[in-house]
């Protein structure tokens, strides 16, 4: 005999876990040896099956009403402290809101200052490198006119060298013919020719000056020589010829000049 052929289906469901305990081989027995229906089973076995039933129900319903009401005051719960965030996190206070706008402007003045430092860093650095850059030029242009004119003190005192030469030929030209070896004066010339080669392999050379118009930056006037048959300021004698060293002048050209 099973237990739920004597038990309606929805009072199976409750009270199985319990009975079943109680419907045990000795009762299925008993109603084997009386060949009693479900109907006729004994009073008291009946009685204690509706005890069991009917603590289980109570039982069953105290527990749903109590999960219930732990659940819906769980629910409360979350809401009211859901709530209480939103709150917090909604109601920020006049003063927060009135010192985070104060720290705002304040990184924003940081930000432009650092801004303008950093313009003005830029401007320095590029001053800084157009001076240095400037300096470099000069140095190097320094270096080379040191390279270039480093003999100009001992080309000038060669000059007065040359300058002997050029006396030595213009008293040649006064004494009478024969009294002087030709072999002689070859060998002057010669050695005079070989100074101004020596001259120009240093960049030394001779300008002419002779007939020319007076430039102060190349001439230096001596005397003047009246003349009307050419026009003022002509150089009608020179004295001591000017000499260049590259493009500057070494000595100027000691002349006499012409004036109306």
């Amino acid at each position: 005999m099973k237990l739920k052929t004597l038990l309606p289906s929805y009072l199976y469901r409750i009270a199985a876990p319990a009975a079943k305990p109680l419907f045990n081989a000795k009762f299925r027995a008993c109603f084997h040896a009386q060949r009693l229906t479900p109907n006729k089973a004994p009073i008291n076995t009946l009685c204690k099956l509706s005890r069991v039933l009917n603590i289980q129900f109570q039982h069953r319903r105290f527990t749903t009403e109590d999960e219930k009401e732990r659940s819906e005051a769980q629910e409360t719960d979350e809401h009211t402290q859901a709530d209480e965030a939103s709150h917090q996190q909604g109601d920020i206070p006049d003063d927060a809101e009135v010192d985070l706008a104060a720290k705002v402007a304040d990184l924003e003045k940081k930000i432009l200052d650092s801004t303008e430092k950093l313009k003005e860093m830029q401007l320095k650095y590029r001053i800084s490198l157009d001076n240095c850059e400037q300096m470099e030029r000069i140095n190097a242009k320094k270096l080379d006119n040191a390279n270039l004119y480093a003999i100009t003190r001992f080309a000038k005192d060669m000059l007065d060298v040359a300058d002997a030469f050029e006396l030595a030929f213009k008293s040649l030209g006064t004494q009478k013919e024969g009294s002087i070896n030709d072999e002689f004066i070859e060998g002057i010339r010669l050695t005079e020719m070989q100074l101004h080669k020596t001259f120009e392999k240093y960049g030394i050379k001779r300008f002419q000056s002779l007939k020319e118009t007076f430039n102060p930056e190349i001439h230096e006037a001596m005397f003047e020589i009246p003349d009307d048959a050419v026009e003022k300021n002509t150089i009608l004698q020179v004295v001591f010829n000017g000499y260049m060293i590259h493009d500057r002048v070494l000595r100027a050209a000691k002349v006499g000049v012409s004036r109306k």
